[in-house]
């Protein structure tokens, strides 16, 4: 079924704390064109993002969202943005998460379920998604896989990533959804494998978070080698 496609994602890189992790390709080439509803869909989310940052680019649109979320990092840190990231999911999510947790988080299909409606609902966000299992020895549905993540290729940040995106969705969709839920970023690609059902591991025992900065990360430029793995 359209469930149990091939899981895609490629094996993650490992790398040392003085290496520059190769970037993806750029935005330009992301093959993703939103539809005026992902335009509606990223209005609404900035918006709400913008309340709880209080940064407001003149740049309109998905870039200037990517530009609010690289200002408030480096000047709040990854924590600050972690903690806003989580504001902006629950105030934006409302009163589903709760109803979903009660009414079918205990369901068997509830994993399956959940990556149908990500496919569906979060191209505006990450851009282009397959189903697919939820892992390559596990062949029940529940996974979906991030192509090309556009805030991975528009911030070109690996805390970006970590903290506003993986952490913090993960931990949303374990506590108010009730189904646990791991995402495998591949940061020389672009892609993201997202696994409904399966238990994430700790962030600092993850080896999809390898230490460095990605080559284009505004972080990283003009720090030197030795900096690279506090400055994601």
């Amino acid at each position: 079924t359209a469930l149990l496609s091939p899981y895609a994602p490629s094996p993650p890189t490992h790398h040392t704390v003085a290496s520059t992790i190769p970037a993806p390709p750029p935005p330009a080439e992301n093959p993703f064109v939103p539809s005026p509803l992902d335009n509606f869909f990223v209005l609404a989310f900035r918006w709400t993002l913008q309340q709880q940052t209080g940064l407001v680019s003149s740049t309109p649109g998905f870039e200037g969202m990517t530009e609010e979320l690289l200002r408030y990092r480096t000047t709040n840190g990854i924590d600050a943005l972690e903690l806003a990231s989580d504001r902006t999911m629950t105030a934006l999510a409302g009163p589903i998460p709760f109803l979903y947790r009660h009414l079918f988080a205990a369901e068997e299909i509830s994993p399956a379920v959940l990556a149908w409606f990500a496919k569906h609902l979060l191209p505006f966000l990450v851009g282009d998604m397959i189903l697919t299992n939820r892992g390559p020895d596990d062949t029940r549905g529940g996974g979906v896989l991030v192509k090309r993540c556009r805030v991975l290729e528009g911030s070109a940040c690996k805390g970006v990533c970590a903290k506003m995106c993986k952490v913090p969705t993960q931990r949303f969709f374990e506590e108010q959804w009730g189904v646990p839920l791991t995402m495998t970023p591949n940061f020389e690609t672009g892609e993201c494998q997202l696994a409904f059902g399966v238990t994430p591991i700790p962030i600092e025992d993850d080896p999809t978070i390898p230490p460095g900065c990605l080559g284009s990360c505004p972080a990283s430029l003009g720090s030197n080698h030795d900096d690279l793995a506090s400055a994601c």
